[in-house]
């Protein structure tokens, strides 16, 4: 990258990333993000390669700001077979919910589509979870024009993105709501922010982005005293009103609980994520999910079910442990807020150093 910051490169009014929350982000959200001076997110992680293309164009043509488009980086199981006996806990489950039981025609989309579609849109920013892309596929990015930022778990994660060419990393720290995005190991042991975002600028030279519970700018600046260039924040926008939600699930977020309140489950998904404890992960978190993406796509119908029906207990609500701190506000609003309160942070900061440093001085 040119010696200009990752955040000056993209011409970005606050270091904030709007994480992608696939499922969750709509091109709209995007452009109201990145319209308000964060780095709007698209999720592609589930999109068709014609959703994809069609969202990509709707961003394009509603504003000029940089954004990010974020891919899953996995295998989409087309030939996976599943056993009659293995999904009977399933069955009984759309059976009790008065579902029918439908296996859909696929588990996800074709990555590589996802892939050809991405080089052509030339997004500004690609980003990637759950794996890891070739030197070859980096190199293709670049000759596009596109910045590559890779999704880490452990600073093992880290380094194998900055040998491959990425141009940044998102450390992401076990408080982050959403799926994790561990691709060396299931991410069940996973760092908090702290002491991941320490190793990994130790580790690597590429810009890092902190990601994990940040929520004010008091989070913001603390990241970035610890070596980040900027930080993806997920959560914190879960509660504005630019963000489109279920009934159930806006509600539930604004009940404000506190962090112990989400707990790591794979059982909606087959991958960890965090989301917030409710009555599904309590009766059927301890069952054997099928490997992601197939458990996702067949949980995905009873999910769909309670969101019509604002039953919040068999959702995914997936959120971080910040959640308490949701504020109910615009996007732009917003990225007032936290200009506002990165600006008093700093100044809180250089004041409490200043009388450190001089009390320091005084009793030498």
């Amino acid at each position: 990258m040119p010696n200009d910051t990752f955040v000056e490169q993209l011409g970005l009014a606050l270091p904030v990333i709007q994480a992608p929350m696939a499922g969750i982000s709509t091109a709209e959200m995007v452009v109201a993000a990145s319209n308000a001076g964060f780095l709007g997110s698209l999720g592609a992680g589930m999109m068709s390669p014609e959703e994809m293309g069609a969202s990509l164009r709707q961003i394009k043509s509603e504003t000029t700001a940089a954004f990010n488009v974020n891919l899953f980086i996995i295998d989409h199981l087309p030939d996976y077979q599943l056993d009659a006996e293995d999904i009977l806990f399933l069955r009984n489950i759309y059976e009790k919910l008065e579902l029918d039981f439908i296996l859909p025609h696929q588990y996800a989309p074709s990555f590589q589509e996802q892939f050809e579609v991405l080089l052509h849109a030339k997004p500004p920013v690609a980003s990637f979870t759950f794996g890891i892309l070739t030197q070859e596929q980096v190199s293709k990015l670049h000759d596009q024009g596109i910045l590559v930022c890779g999704t880490a778990t452990t600073s093992a994660e880290a380094r194998a993105w900055a040998d491959v060419g990425a141009d940044a990393v998102c450390a992401q720290g076990i408080e982050a709501g959403g799926h994790r995005g561990s691709f060396l190991s299931d991410g069940g042991n996973g760092v908090g922010l702290l002491p991941l975002v320490r190793e990994i600028v130790k580790d690597i030279s590429i810009p890092v982005i902190a990601a994990g519970g940040i929520m004010d700018g008091e989070g913001i600046v603390a990241a970035i005293s610890m070596g980040a260039e900027a930080v993806q924040m997920g959560t914190a926008f879960l509660g504005c009103s630019d963000a489109v939600l279920a009934p159930a699930y806006r509600k539930a977020l604004a009940q404000h609980l506190p962090a112990e309140s989400t707990m790591l489950t794979n059982i909606f998904s087959g991958r960890l994520a965090r989301g917030i404890r409710n009555q599904f992960i309590e009766e059927y978190g301890s069952s054997q999910p099928f490997p992601y993406p197939v458990q996702n796509a067949l949980t995905q119908a009873l999910r769909k079910k309670a969101a019509r029906d604002g039953n919040a207990e068999n959702m995914s609500l997936w959120a971080g442990q910040g959640l308490r701190l949701i504020r109910d506000v615009s996007f732009k609003e917003l990225a007032h807020i936290l200009q506002d309160e990165i600006r008093t942070t700093v100044e809180k900061v250089n004041a409490a150093l200043s009388v450190t440093m001089h009390c320091g001085r005084s009793g030498s």
